[in-house]
């Protein structure tokens, strides 16, 4: 009995339409990031501890590979706030020398299409930190309370996607607490990775001098970066259709013989 082959490839055309509308139905890499350090605390075991602001900065970058880019810094005393948008991406960032606080923000969210896009955000404070009442040396307890969270997520076109966050309090221009960084990465579709630091308080002693001043910097950096690679719909649809023909053809030789 012989098949027109145009029987085999109307449906078979159908289903590649059909595949190459849905292809690009929900494809999204998704990537949030935040990270705050707060409620800094200087004890002294004895005499008092008086902290002064001096200076707050806020920087937020954000980029897409579609050429949109921005990089914007706030240095506005006391509190500095900066937030930058471009297609797919966001940054946000607080430093406040006033209350004690830093926080960053990202988030990258690339739907369907084959791009990526990264957000960077970065906040700082800094001060000077005098304990008086007394003579000589003196320990002082350094206290402040850290939190962050990162969650990176791809579909079934996801490329990449990394959330990663850092902090770093200099005295004196020593690091004396760091995080070198909170990182979580995915490669390839259909991965999720994620990070969270619980806030919790962190405290360590360190001996100053009675009198002194002393520099005290704070800074907290967020990243997210994420990227899609979807395949073009005409190229699927070119692909099944020509297996289409092929099919028709080799069962029209088929019933020749």
């Amino acid at each position: 009995m012989r098949v027109p082959s145009l029987k085999v490839f109307a449906p078979i055309l159908l289903f590649g339409l059909l595949l190459g509308a849905s292809s690009t139905a929900a494809a999204d890499t998704i990537v949030v990031t935040s990270i705050s350090l707060s409620n800094f605390q200087f004890t002294p075991a004895s005499g008092t501890a008086t902290f002064t602001p001096t200076a707050a900065s806020a920087r937020a970058r954000p980029v897409n590979s579609l050429g949109e880019s921005l990089d914007l810094t706030s240095n506005t005393f006391p509190v500095a706030t900066s937030t930058a948008t471009v297609t797919f991406a966001n940054a946000n960032a607080t430093g406040n020398a006033t209350n004690g606080t830093a926080t960053a923000i990202t988030s990258v969210t690339v739907p369907n299409c084959t791009c990526n896009a990264a957000a960077f955000g970065q906040a700082t404070f800094t001060g000077t930190l005098v304990i008086t009442g007394g003579q000589g040396p003196v320990d002082v307890l350094f206290s402040f309370v850290p939190s962050a969270m990162g969650q990176a997520t791809t579909d079934q076109f996801g490329v990449f996607a990394e959330a990663s966050v850092t902090y770093l309090v200099l005295l004196n221009g020593v690091a004396i607490f760091s995080q070198d960084e909170l990182l979580n990465g995915v490669t390839g579709p259909n991965q999720t990775a994620g990070f969270q630091l619980i806030p919790h308080e962190m405290s360590h002693s360190f001996t100053l001098q009675f009198g002194a001043v002393n520099t005290l910097e704070v800074r907290v950096n967020s990243n997210s970066i994420g990227a899609n690679s979807i395949p073009e719909p005409a190229t699927i649809v070119l692909l099944i259709s020509g297996l289409g023909f092929m099919t028709g053809v080799l069962k029209k030789r088929r019933s020749d013989e």
